[in-house]
């Protein structure tokens, strides 16, 4: 009887020990945050693979635009000579470690203008391409080596809509919440919008592009950061990691 007490306290310890570590100082400390490509191999197994960063130019000071501030599903949310941004001004994606669970919630389309000013809507284009989707995994480390949260998006949008033979837009724009894991003791907060907008073409043949803005919080008993990751995407397919 002795010896199984023994050999169920010897069980036991380990995580004990692991429950004690949460209140560790080093444990609640954040000592770095890195964001990888995943991607997925012949035989279905996942790649964590370092990002080629460009550094990001100031295109809100290079294109004229404006903003419209004006909230709800599908609003105007940016506007260039010949371009219109639709979409929302923020979308909450993860809240307290947790994936938000968004319901009719219109995606960023980045579309061309009118005669009348107007947006030419995604439906009356033609030419759209298969939705192309990249991986990403932003995890966080503390002082004891541990990954102590971690959450994976994909960045999915259809490109190459055109309008009567002409330009190149952007629909279903999205960031969107795939797999979140956060310990004990962190909490992990993220959103994405839609920065600024330009046309990458010529004003009778438009390319649309955008420029993403993940945006994220980490907070321990300790300490709290945020920062955010920018992207840039193009009517064309195009998808730029840009450094910060």
């Amino acid at each position: 009887m002795n010896l199984r007490v023994l050999l169920s306290a010897l069980l036991v310890l380990p995580a004990l020990a692991n429950a004690e570590n949460v209140y560790d100082a080093q444990f609640q400390q954040i000592k770095s945050v890195e964001l990888v490509e995943v991607l997925v191999d012949e035989n279905g197994e996942e790649i964590e693979m370092a990002i080629h960063e460009k550094k990001a130019p100031q295109f809100k000071d290079q294109f004229n635009q404006s903003s419209v501030n004006q909230k709800g599903i599908g609003e105007y949310i940016l506007i260039t000579k010949e371009l219109i941004a639709l979409g929302k001004e923020i979308y909450k994606i993860i809240e307290a470690g947790k994936p938000v669970v968004q319901m009719n919630v219109e995606p960023i389309d980045i579309l061309p203008r009118a005669a009348g000013g107007e947006a030419i809507s995604a439906m009356q284009l033609h030419g759209w391409r298969a939705p192309k989707a990249k991986t990403y995994r932003m995890y966080v480390k503390n002082y004891m080596g541990v990954k102590t949260a971690s959450m994976d998006v994909m960045l999915i949008f259809s490109y190459g809509g055109q309008n009567n033979g002409s330009g190149r837009f952007i629909t279903g724009a999205m960031i969107k919440p795939v797999k979140v894991d956060v310990k004990w003791g962190y909490t992990l907060n993220a959103n994405f919008k839609l920065d600024s907008i330009m046309n990458q073409g010529t004003v009778d043949n438009p390319v649309a592009g955008g420029l993403l803005t993940l945006d994220y919080s980490i907070n321990t008993v300790l300490q709290s950061t945020n920062d955010s990751y920018t992207f840039f995407i193009n009517g064309m397919g195009k998808v730029i990691k840009y450094s910060k």
